[in-house]
């Protein structure tokens, strides 16, 4: 076999001794751990070039002296051998071209040559190249040149001894040269052969060994180039192998790209140390380690999320590692999507409510721990429902986004801004100073920042906007609060800074929590009297000038066994607020219609009206009117006798369906009355438009009619507007008959 796996030729040769080339590259690849052997016939030839270049080497050190002694004692014949087998050593050595086999038999030859040679001219102590012969033939040939190999040296011993007359003498044998030649060979030839059996033996189990050897990593490599998980195989320092899916995940575009790289070149730094620590365990034992998570790197930097089992293997004759890498890349980003879906606002990218709850929970134990303030700031935006369905939700979101930003911009690094929902945001400011004035004066300078913040103009399709916040402040830490408390509080600080005209701050007044705390009651029992029928309608009659009642209209009350009976005021403005006035206003319509229906059976009352109010969040049902038509049907009233009393406020928003609402019922014979009439926000451009069929002037106008002039011209106001557009009027609240003169005075 001419290929030989050992390099032998060193460029520039000239300039360096002989010994420095040639015995450091062989005595590293002798003592080298890892040796990548193809199959015994390799080795073989590995051996071989191993042999002739230590032959070359010692052959110069030893023959040079040999030979310039041989010369000096007339020994030519000595001198000619030693030349002579140097040049073939040599020459062997060199023409690394040659077949193999052609090479073997030449350093073989020259071994039996050069004893047979030795032996002839200076005796027996040359015998030990007549024993290289076949012990080399065994070796690099097989047995069949081994066993030729001995048959040769025991014929040429004796033909070398007894005919040619070699010197040797032997005590006892001095008479009988040819039995003496005997008792050499065949001596020589026994010592020969066992250890010439024995290399073969010792070869022929070699040979096996690397067979199988090479069968089981061919089996090994096959069934890992199948296996569909990436398996790589490194000698702790660097890459030994890689199985398609392995070179596929490291974005290699070959196995070469990936062999001898440095292990740690394919590790990202956050997992070195891991790393590192498993190839210590693997040195100091054997078996499998346990599945790991580390973050690997493929050529181009990028990062792979992966799980890695290792375990101690022996690869191509050497002690390595092997790895089977499971890529779970693509769960850890879902695994953080579902995280930040979890705690993070969809809109802004903020903490939720969640984590939100979560970190104030933490930053309340810091306080207690350390001993420090912190404090909680709830920022609620000015208009921002006009805003969101005025220009759109999608500006909205652009609005929310670009709040969120100057928000965090306002912050510490380990504060916190949330978004709660809508338009309601939440800071916690964390490690203020341990004295309460300081800390509120800390907070306080933080919002105030916040409020000039978000006062700059916003900028949508090159127009801007301008909006403002109000911020309410609690401070914390002095003792351990559940995290609803601060939340609560802030949030009452907040709706104190509405209050106050917004656009401004406000901190927490502990009077705010009675406050919360009456309202939470009242809800709460307002909640059981619906379901209790604690409601009942009293009905205010409506007269005349003349005193004739023409009508009435339907006042709720609340009988509360706790309280007595509660008057609208303190109950309507709540479940307005808490959606309860949808519940209660059907109950309230039903309960009038029915009693439309009772007085329909008295000649007297027949021709009575009832008026009704109805709430702005009532009316906006999308199947208001379908319900009132249900109503009038299911009690048999007469929906000419039915008057709905809307407020202006019902006009903010939505005109047109109101509009449209309004004329669906009146088509059905039901009658409209705009209550409240000047204290809120209608214009005569929607009035006009409205099918109404009376004013009602509020009653803070007629009570102080008779002593403020104001109240008298706003009055006379309504009267003369409600002529132009043929509309009838009716004062509420009139208590006096001079009120009631005067009214009438009025028309």
């Amino acid at each position: 076999m001419s290929v030989d796996p050992v390099p032998l030729v060193v460029s520039d040769m000239s300039d360096r001794p002989l010994t420095t080339i040639v015995l450091p590259t062989y005595l590293r690849a002798l003592l080298t751990p890892h040796v990548d052997l193809e199959d015994f016939q390799s080795w073989r030839a590995r051996i071989l070039s191993l042999i002739l270049a230590v032959t070359v080497v010692l052959g110069t050190v030893a023959a040079v002296p040999s030979i310039a002694l041989a010369l000096s004692e007339g020994l030519w014949s000595v001198a000619l051998i030693d030349g002579v087998a140097l040049l073939w050593g040599v020459t062997i050595w060199l023409r690394r071209t040659l077949p193999y086999r052609v090479r073997a038999w030449n350093f073989c030859i020259l071994l039996y040559l050069l004893g047979l040679s030795l032996l002839l001219t200076i005796g027996t102590v040359s015998q030990d190249y007549l024993m290289a012969f076949p012990v080399m033939a065994a070796l690099l040939l097989d047995l069949g040149p081994a066993l030729a190999a001995l048959l040769l040296n025991a014929v040429t011993l004796p033909l070398a001894g007894y005919l040619i007359g070699a010197n040797l003498q032997i005590p006892g044998f001095e008479g009988q040269p040819l039995f003496k030649w005997f008792v050499i060979t065949v001596n020589f030839t026994l010592v020969s052969s066992m250890i010439t059996i024995s290399s073969v033996m010792l070869l022929k189990g070699l040979e096996k060994a690397l067979a199988k050897r090479r069968d089981s990593e061919e089996r090994y490599r096959t069934l890992i180039d199948w296996t569909p998980e990436p398996l790589a195989v490194h000698d702790g320092i660097t890459v030994m192998y890689a199985n398609p899916a392995a070179i596929r995940l490291f974005g290699a575009r070959t196995l070469n790209e990936l062999l001898g790289r440095p292990v740690v070149s394919l590790v990202h730094p956050d997992s070195l140390a891991i790393v590192q620590a498993r190839l210590a365990i693997h040195n100091d034992h054997a078996g499998t380690l346990p599945l790991s998570e580390q973050k690997l790197l493929r050529l181009d930097g990028t990062v792979i999320s992966a799980e890695v089992q290792s375990a101690r293997i022996v690869f191509g004759g050497a002690a390595a590692i092997q790895i089977a890498i499971h890529d779970i890349t693509d769960r850890k980003a879902a695994q953080e999507q579902v995280q930040q879906l979890a705690f993070s606002d969809s809109v802004t990218g903020l903490p939720n409510r969640r984590l939100l709850m979560d970190r104030l929970k933490q930053a309340l134990s810091a306080g207690v721990r350390h001993r420090r303030q912190g404090a909680l700031a709830f920022v609620d935006l000015d208009d921002f429902k006009t805003f969101n369905e005025t220009l759109g939700h999608e500006r909205g979101d652009l609005l929310l986004k670009q709040v969120a930003m100057r928000l965090s911009q306002c912050i510490r690094e380990g504060d916190t801004v949330a978004r709660l929902g809508s338009d309601e945001f939440v800071l916690v400011l964390e490690d203020l100073s341990s004295d309460l004035q300081d800390a509120a004066t800390q907070a306080e300078a933080v919002c105030e920042k916040i409020l000039v913040a978000l006062n700059q103009p916003y900028v949508f399709d090159h127009a801007e906007h301008y909006g403002t916040a109000s911020i309410g402040i609690t401070l914390f830490g002095a003792h351990r609060d559940s995290t609803t408390d601060p939340l609560m509080q802030a949030e009452l600080a907040m709706y104190q800074a509405k209050a106050a005209g917004r656009n401004t701050l406000r901190f927490f007044d502990p009077q705010m929590q009675s406050v919360v705390r009456h309202r939470a009651a009242l809800e709460a029992a307002l909640h059981e009297a619906l379901v209790k029928n604690q409601f009942f309608l009293q009905y205010q009659v409506q007269v005349t000038d003349a005193g004739r009642i023409i009508g009435a209209e339907a006042l709720v009350r609340w009988n509360d066994p706790m309280r007595g009976t509660v008057l609208p005021g303190e109950f309507i403005t709540l479940a307005e607020a808490t959606g309860l006035i949808l519940q209660l206003g059907h109950w309230v319509l039903e309960t009038a219609c029915a009693q439309l229906t009772l007085w329909a059976g008295r000649p007297d009352m027949a021709q009575w009206t009832i008026a009704v109010n109805v709430s702005a969040r009532q009316f906006h049902q999308s199947d208001f009117a379908a319900q009132v038509m249900d109503i009038l049907r299911r009690t048999g009233a007469n929906p000419n006798r039915l008057k709905l009393e809307l407020t202006e406020s019902l006009l903010v928003t939505n005109v047109e369906d109101v509009i449209a609402k309004m004329n669906a019922l009146k088509a059905q014979g039901v009658g409209f009355a705009l209550d409240d009439f000047g204290t809120g926000y209608s214009t005569l451009l929607v009035l006009k438009r409205l099918p109404l069929d009376q004013l009602k002037i509020d009653q803070s106008f007629v009570s102080d009619i008779l002593v403020d002039p104001n109240d008298a011209a706003i009055a006379r106001m309504v009267v003369a507007l409600a002529d132009s557009v043929g509309l009838s009027v009716i004062a509420e609240g009139v208590e006096t008959a001079a009120q009631r003169d005067c009214l009438a005075a009025l028309g």
